[in-house]
C-alpha cells in the first residue's frame, strides 16, 4: 500500500485535543502531517497546495463542505478521519470509527472515489437538507448528534404538541427538465449522499452514492392523522411509499415561496424565500471505506423520477390547507369516487341479493337449532347485510339521502325476507325448545354494543381500504345481523315474545352499533368534511345512547348472576345430614324467580324433601326466590 509522504491536517479549533493521536498515528506509518487550522487554509488554498497536495480532514460534516467545495475549486484529493465515533462523516463515507484505522485510509495515494457535489444556494450539503414543519424527524438528528436516550423521549411530547401548528407552504418546484409542481408542503428533505438516511427510507427508492441526481422527500400531509401515518412508516421496517410523500430525483430542482422558508443546511440555520438546488457530478475525490458504493458508470443522470400524485394540487385543496393542518383530512370526491360507486351497488335489491340472503337464514336457523356455531358463522359469511350497512353509514356521513333511503330499503328487505325464512323453517322443524345457539342471543348487554362498535370500524375500514379487501370475509362474521334476526323468526314461529324481544334487542344494537361506528369510521378517513356532517350522525349517537340503557341494565343483571353462581358452586350444602356440592351452575331469570341450573353431587342417594331443602337454602343464601333444576351425579 503506497501512502503519501507528506500532507495537511485540516481541522477546527474545537479539534485541538485530537490533533497528537492523529500526529502520531500518521508518523507511525511514515507520513508528516502539518496542522493546519481550516479557515486558514480556505484562505490561502494555492499557497498551501504549492506545498504539497494532499490533505487530510478532522473535521465534523457540517464544516466538511466548506473543504469540498476547495477541493472541487482547487482539484485535491481529501482523506476523512473521525472526530468521534458517532461522527456522520463515518456513516457517509463508510470508514472507520477510529482515527487509527482510518488513517490508513487517508494517507493511501492510489486510493479516492469521484463524488458529486450537492450545492443548496450555492452552500455545498454533505448530509442533507431540510426545511419546513417536520416534527419528529429530528428524533434522528438527536440522534446523529449523540443525545441521551432521555433527551430524545422527552422530545416526543413536544413534538407531539407541534402537529397541532403545521401550518404547510405553498411552493413551486421546478425539475431540472422543466416539470413544474404546485403544491403545499410541511416540510422537505433533500440529500445526495446520505444514502441511508430517512429519505431512503420514507421514499422506498434505492439512493445510490455519485448518481448525479439529488433526491428530494416532500412531506405533504393533508391531515394530523396522515402526518402521524406518514411517521408510522419510520417505524417499519420495510415500509411503503406513504400517502402523505412526494419523491423527485433529478440533476437540478428549484423550490420558490412567496414566504420566507427556514431550512437547514447540514443542521446549520438558514432563511430563503427561493432553494436552488444544483448537483456538479463527479466533483471531487474523496477517500472512502471499502463499503461505500459509487453508482455504475452506466446510470442515466438525465432520467429523472417524480412520484407527486399523493400531494396536494388541485386548488380547492391547496385553499383549504393555507390554514392549520386539520385533525382529519378534508374530503375530495374525486379520491373516492371508485368506493361511492361500489356503495351504490350495495344500496340495490336484487335477485342475486335476496337469494343469499334465503340460502344464509336457512343455513343459520338450522345451524341455531342443531346449536352448530361453524354453521351459524358460514351462514354469516354467505349473509350480503355488510354492503347496505356500510352504504347506510355512508349515506348518514354525507348527507346522501338517495343513498341512505336506497340502503334502508334493501336492509329492510333483507331483514325481513331473513324473518320470513327463519319463521317458516321454524315452524317445519320439530324443535320446540331452544338451544344454547339460541339463549345465548336473548340477553344482549354492553359489551354486544363494544363488538358491533367494532365491528363497524373494521367494515368501514375494509371498504375504504383496497390493499385490505381480502378480509371482507372476516369482517362479514363480524358483522353479524342474520343470527339474531334468525333467532326473532324463531321467536315469530313459537310465537314467543320473549326470544323475539331479546333477540330483537341484540338486532337493534348491533344494527345502530355498526352504523354509527362506520359513520365515525368514515368521517376519520376523510370521506367528508365535518362541516358536511348533519343530524342523522347526531341522531344515530341518541339512539346508540337509549339502546345502551337497556344494555346496561342486563350487563348489572349478568354480572349480579355471575356472582350468585359463583357463591353457590364454590359452597358446600349440608342438607339432612347429606353433603351436597352443586357445579356448573347457570343462573337466568325466570319471570319474578330466578332459576338455577346445574350439576349435583352427592354420595348418597337424595330424596325430594333433600332436593326441596337445598332449593330453600339456595333461596335463603341468595334472598330470592328460585327455581332449581339440577341433574343429579353420584359419587364416591
Amino acid at each position: 500500500m503506497a501512502i503519501i509522504d507528506t500532507g495537511w491536517l485540516i481541522h477546527k479549533p474545537e479539534q485541538k485535543h485530537l490533533l497528537s493521536h492523529a500526529l502520531d498515528c500518521a508518523e507511525h506509518l511514515g507520513t508528516q502531517l502539518e496542522a493546519v487550522d481550516l479557515a486558514s487554509f480556505i484562505a490561502d488554498a494555492p499557497n498551501f497546495l504549492a506545498k504539497t497536495a494532499n490533505v487530510v480532514t478532522l473535521l465534523e460534516s457540517t464544516d466538511l463542505g466548506v473543504l469540498l467545495l476547495s477541493a472541487h475549486r482547487h482539484d485535491f484529493k481529501v482523506g476523512l478521519l473521525p472526530v468521534h465515533p458517532k461522527s456522520k462523516v463515518c456513516r457517509l463515507f463508510q470508514i472507520p470509527a477510529k482515527i487509527e484505522d482510518a488513517m490508513p485510509i487517508a494517507l493511501e495515494t492510489e486510493k479516492g472515489a469521484r463524488l458529486d457535489l450537492l450545492l443548496c444556494n450555492d452552500e455545498v450539503v454533505t448530509w442533507l437538507v431540510s426545511l419546513g414543519d417536520v416534527p419528529l424527524i429530528e428524533l434522528r438528528h438527536m440522534a446523529d448528534n449523540q443525545a441521551l436516550l432521555w433527551q430524545r423521549i422527552k422530545a416526543v411530547p413536544t413534538d407531539l404538541l407541534t402537529l397541532l401548528n403545521i401550518k404547510p407552504k405553498a411552493v413551486v418546484l421546478t425539475t431540472a427538465k422543466g416539470n413544474k409542481v404546485k403544491t403545499a408542503i410541511a416540510g422537505a428533505l433533500v440529500i445526495e449522499n446520505d444514502i441511508e438516511s430517512l429519505a431512503d427510507h420514507f421514499a422506498n427508492e434505492t439512493i445510490l452514492n455519485a448518481n448525479g441526481k439529488l433526491s428530494a422527500v416532500l412531506v405533504a400531509p393533508s391531515s394530523i392523522m396522515d402526518y402521524l401515518s406518514f411517521f408510522l412508516t419510520f417505524l417499519s421496517p420495510n415500509p411503503r411509499l406513504s400517502k402523505s410523500i412526494g419523491y423527485i430525483e433529478t440533476t437540478n430542482l428549484t423550490l420558490e415561496s412567496n414566504e420566507l422558508i427556514h431550512y437547514y443546511i447540514d443542521g446549520q440555520p438558514r432563511s430563503a424565500t427561493q432553494l436552488q438546488f444544483n448537483i456538479i457530478a463527479k466533483a471531487v475525490t474523496v477517500k472512502v471505506g471499502q463499503k461505500f458504493v459509487v453508482a455504475p458508470a452506466t446510470t442515466d443522470a438525465s432520467k429523472e423520477i417524480i412520484k407527486i400524485k399523493t400531494l396536494p394540487q388541485r386548488e380547492e385543496h391547496l385553499t383549504t390547507l393555507k390554514q392549520h393542518l386539520p385533525l382529519f383530512s378534508l374530503a375530495q370526491e374525486e379520491d373516492f369516487k371508485e368506493t361511492f360507486l361500489l356503495l351504490r351497488e350495495y344500496a340495490c335489491f336484487s335477485v342475486p341479493f335476496a337469494l343469499l340472503m334465503m340460502l344464509s337464514t336457512m343455513l343459520a336457523t338450522l345451524g341455531l337449532f342443531l346449536n352448530s356455531t361453524p354453521v351459524v358463522i358460514g351462514a354469516m359469511i354467505l349473509a350480503p347485510l355488510m354492503g347496505p350497512l356500510v352504504s347506510m353509514s355512508m349515506g348518514i356521513l354525507r348527507n346522501d339521502n338517495k343513498l341512505l333511503m336506497a340502503a334502508l330499503q334493501v336492509l329492510a328487505l333483507g331483514t325481513g325476507v331473513t324473518l320470513l325464512v327463519a319463521a317458516i323453517t321454524t315452524l317445519f322443524l320439530p324443535y320446540e325448545q331452544a338451544t344454547n345457539e339460541i339463549l345465548s342471543r336473548l340477553q344482549p348487554n354492553l359489551l354486544d354494543l363494544g363488538v358491533a362498535v367494532v365491528s363497524g370500524i373494521a367494515a368501514a375500514y375494509a371498504h375504504a381500504r383496497e390493499s385490505i379487501q381480502k378480509s371482507l370475509p372476516g369482517v362479514a362474521v363480524a358483522v353479524a345481523l342474520v343470527p339474531p334476526a334468525c333467532v326473532m323468526g324463531v321467536g315469530i314461529g313459537w310465537f314467543d315474545w320473549n326470544i323475539i324481544s331479546g333477540a330483537g334487542l341484540l338486532f337493534l344494537t348491533n344494527l345502530v352499533g355498526i352504523t354509527l361506528a362506520g359513520t365515525l369510521t368514515f368521517l376519520c378517513l376523510g370521506f367528508a368534511p365535518v362541516i358536511k356532517v348533519n343530524r342523522g350522525l347526531g341522531f344515530s349517537v341518541l339512539l346508540t345512547i337509549l339502546i345502551s340503557i337497556p344494555l346496561y341494565k342486563t350487563l348489572e343483571n349478568t354480572v349480579v348472576y355471575q356472582r350468585m353462581e359463583k357463591s353457590i358452586s364454590t359452597k358446600t350444602y349440608e342438607i339432612n345430614g347429606k353433603t351436597l356440592l352443586l357445579s356448573d351452575v347457570s343462573a337466568t331469570p325466570e319471570g319474578d324467580k330466578i332459576k338455577i341450573l346445574g350439576q349435583l353431587h352427592s354420595s348418597e342417594l337424595l330424596l325430594a324433601d333433600d332436593i326441596a331443602g337445598l332449593r330453600d337454602v339456595i333461596g335463603e343464601q341468595l334472598d330470592k326466590s328460585i327455581v332449581l333444576d339440577v341433574s343429579l351425579r353420584l359419587v364416591q
